[in-house]
């Protein structure tokens, strides 16, 4: 039999799914008190009650178990709601529920950065390890301290080496101009030259010559051309000559008789006379006002006729007729063969004019370029001796703030710079370009030495000891969490080691384990394994200080500590690699995906979900396929971030792997890409308002992992394809969107079903830009 107690309309919910917040409080005070109030009817005891006064003792119990009843359900809510990730909101609640599964948020990451440093005087400058450098302020942030990793001598030498121009390997995608060297030039003012690029020819009639100096004081002329010449792609300077014509010819101008050939064809022109041409002769044929570059690919010789046959009547003394017909007057003339067709007629026979008899004109100046790109040589011309101390990193930067950080040598003999190209430059450097030699890694972080946390008690089970700076400094490294922390315990002068977990340790095992908390404050626990000895210190060296925000450029110039011999420091580029820790609510969307692994990668999946769970991988996607590299098919994860990330991915995805599991790791290369939406508003709303709305549903800025517009990056990852159908779906699921006008993908409608990005790459929308009603979303 069903208890009467079990009915009760304040007790009567539905919890679905999805929810931020349980509806766990059954009812308030008044909402209890009115029931028990209701209730005092059905009670056989309480019958004859009928006392209501404040005073009464009654009414005292009710209201007592009243106000008991509020805050019962007040903190079962509470518990309730705390149970979950997804609507917990007590500090470190999704910290503490993730722990259950094993999870581990992830720490503030430091940044680094490449500092130029130069030397004062001739002698060699020793630089300790952890020298400080300090920023200045940026962006509303207050200044940030970094570290040098370990002692370095510094190569006065090397300080500020002026990078020498090199020649142009190739000639421009479109020029009308070009330099010959001055006493070589053989041709005047309104001719008709031919460039051969490589094979490739083109006509051009000289404008002007202008006699001028290179910077090197080498006496140049340059010839101007009426119009610009396009060489073929990658033409270089050696492969192109200048050639001038010395002659001139017409074409055959009567009209052939029968069985003749053709004066003109596309590809045939019989000349007026012989000529001394032959086969892979240049000629220009110039008619109507036009001309064009040819080269004779055959030489024959063509009859034409100069006087056709007379027929004569002849009478003799005795008036006897006679016929006599005269032979055909012919001439023999050059006839040629042209290996590209003419778009010249019959029509232009009377202007028609050859020229031949081409050669060198002139030796090509080849000009100094004025950018320096990977793959050219880096001319160091002042590198008079070779450095004392190795050199491997070099430091290229330009007059406009450009820059670059590469690995490489120096080679005094030669006066050359040679980098490897790792990494990738992605840009042309401006000359004047310098060579910095003395190139210093700084992480973020600033040291503190020996700093006491307490003292062991061994007859406590669980010791736990906070530092007094945060956050704690992690730094980069390829390892399976792709990062290392700079604290070190000393417990009793006796370094201890850092664990995850007490999980399987033995009791006599010196570890400690390491958490934090939302605030940023660092816990250090011993006791899971090896207890403290009474009494011993516990004493921790570490660095503080990590974040997502970076100095920008040329911001980094303080020498925190002096140092003898260091005259200045610079950072030629932005600091790079740092993270903010995980926020609550990314430990609510990461810490269940975690689950997914189990400490073992077996699918695609569970590859790229390790690979999301690095500090600055912004999407990821595995495929099994072809691994150019390694010559076999593999798992290649490509994934959208910093190339500096790939060493750190590929070893926490070595770590959760098969042992020969074949794993390739690749960062995706940027697709540029650009959408233009033009839509019909609806007239009770906002034109702009809606454009904006329509922007955001396409790039709003990722705030969380899955979050963000349509568009981003994040979530259409490598090889993302974009579906027209998915992107006219959001554009209309916008309020006040009448219509869709128009949409272009790269300049193009796009009514295909869908594009896809360069194998491995990724669409970049914030390159190319996403407009809606002209309007710039993002």
């Amino acid at each position: 039999m069903a208890c009467a107690c079990d009915v009760h309309p304040c007790l009567v919910h539905e919890i679905p799914a999805g929810l931020t917040a349980l509806p766990r409080a059954v009812g308030a005070f008044p909402h209890w008190r009115r029931e028990l109030m209701a209730d005092v009817s059905r009670q056989g005891a309480l019958h004859d009650w009928r006392a209501r006064e404040d005073g009464d003792f009654g009414m005292m119990l009710v209201d007592f178990f009243a106000y008991m009843a509020d805050v019962t359900s007040f903190y079962d809510a509470l518990v309730a709601n705390e149970s979950y990730l997804k609507t917990a909101i007590v500090p470190d609640a999704a910290r503490r529920l993730v722990a259950l599964l094993g999870y581990l948020p992830r720490p503030g990451l430091a940044a680094s950065a490449w500092l130029a440093a130069e030397a004062d005087g001739v002698r060699l400058v020793a630089l300790p390890a952890a020298t400080a450098f300090r920023s200045g302020e940026f962006e509303g942030n207050p200044p940030q301290v970094f570290e040098s990793a370990g002692a370095l001598t510094l190569e006065p030498r090397v300080n500020r080496l002026p990078v020498g121009r090199v020649p142009a390997t190739t000639l421009p995608a479109s020029f009308s101009v070009l330099g010959v060297k001055t006493g070589t030039l053989r041709a005047r003012r309104n001719d008709i030259i031919v460039l051969d690029m490589a094979g490739t020819l083109a006509a051009v009639r000289v404008q002007s010559l202008t006699p001028t100096m290179t910077p090197a004081r080498a006496p140049v002329t340059e010839i101007r051309f009426a119009a610009a010449v396009v060489p073929p792609a990658g033409t270089s300077h050696a492969d192109t000559r200048i050639l001038c014509g010395s002659n001139r010819a017409g074409a055959w101008k009567l009209t052939p008789g029968s069985g003749e050939p053709a004066v003109i064809t596309a590809t045939e022109l019989s000349l007026d006379t012989r000529l001394d041409i032959a086969a892979d002769d240049v000629v220009v044929v110039e008619a109507e006002g036009t001309f064009v570059a040819r080269r004779v690919t055959k030489v024959t010789e063509a009859l034409h006729t100069l006087l056709g046959p007379l027929t004569s009547t002849l009478t003799d003394p005795d008036d006897n007729e006679s016929t006599m017909v005269s032979p055909v007057i012919q001439t023999g003339v050059t006839r040629i063969t042209l290996g590209q067709p003419m778009s010249f007629t019959a029509t232009a026979i009377d202007s028609l004019i050859l020229h031949y008899g081409f050669n060198e004109a002139g030796t090509i100046h080849v000009p100094l370029k004025e950018t320096l790109e990977q793959g050219d040589p880096v001319l160091v011309p002042s590198l008079v001796a070779a450095p004392r101390v190795p050199v491997t990193t070099l430091g290229l930067a330009d007059a406009f703030g450009q820059a670059v950080v590469t690995t490489g040598v120096l080679d005094p003999v030669a006066k050359v710079a040679t980098p490897d190209g790792t990494p990738p430059w992605g840009l042309a450097l401006d000359q004047p370009v310098t060579l910095a030699g003395n190139m210093v890694l700084a992480t973020r972080g600033e040291s503190v030495r020996d700093e006491v946390l307490g003292a062991g008690d061994a007859s406590v089970a669980s010791q736990r000891f906070r530092l007094k700076k945060k956050p704690l400094t992690y730094l980069p490294a390829a390892n399976s969490v792709g990062r290392v922390s700079t604290l070190v315990i000393r417990v009793g002068g006796i370094m201890w080691t850092e664990v995850e977990s007490f999980y399987g340790r033995s009791e006599d095992e010196p570890v400690f384990i390491v958490r934090h908390d939302g605030a940023g404050e660092t816990d250090v626990e011993f006791g899971g394994a090896a207890r403290v000895p009474t009494g011993a210190p516990i004493v921790a060296s570490y660095r503080f200080g990590a974040g997502a925000a970076v100095p920008p450029a040329e911001s980094i110039k303080q020498v925190a500590r002096p140092v003898i011999g260091l005259r200045s420091v610079r950072n030629p580029l932005p600091a790079f690699g740092g993270a903010d820790a995980e926020t609550a609510a990314a430990i609510g969307i990461l810490g269940p995906a975690s689950a997914l692994l189990l400490g073992r990668a077996v699918s695609l999946l569970d590859f790229e979900h390790a690979a999301l769970e690095r500090s600055g991988v912004r999407a990821a996607r595995a495929a099994w396929r072809w691994d150019e590299d390694g010559q076999r098919p593999a798992v290649v994860l490509c994934y959208i971030g910093d190339a500096q990330l790939a060493p750190s991915i590929r070893s926490a995805l070595r770590a959760i792997a098969e042992e020969d599991a074949p794993l390739s790791v690749l960062v995706s290369p940027a697709d540029t890409a650009s959408l233009a939406v033009d839509v019909d508003v609806d007239p009770r709303f906002v034109g702009d308002a809606v454009a904006d709305a329509v922007g955001q549903a396409l790039f709003a800025p990722v705030t969380l992992p899955g979050s963000g517009g349509l568009l981003r990056g994040e979530r259409l990852g490598p090889d993302g394809v974009v579906f027209a159908s998915i992107v006219i779906a959001a554009i209309m699921g916008v309020d006040g969107v009448a219509a869709l006008r128009g949409l272009a993908l790269n300049g193009t409608p796009f009514t295909d079903t869908g594009r896809a990005p360069a194998a491995g790459a990724w669409f970049d929308f914030s390159a190319g830009g996403i407009t809606v009603n002209g309007r710039q979303a993002g």
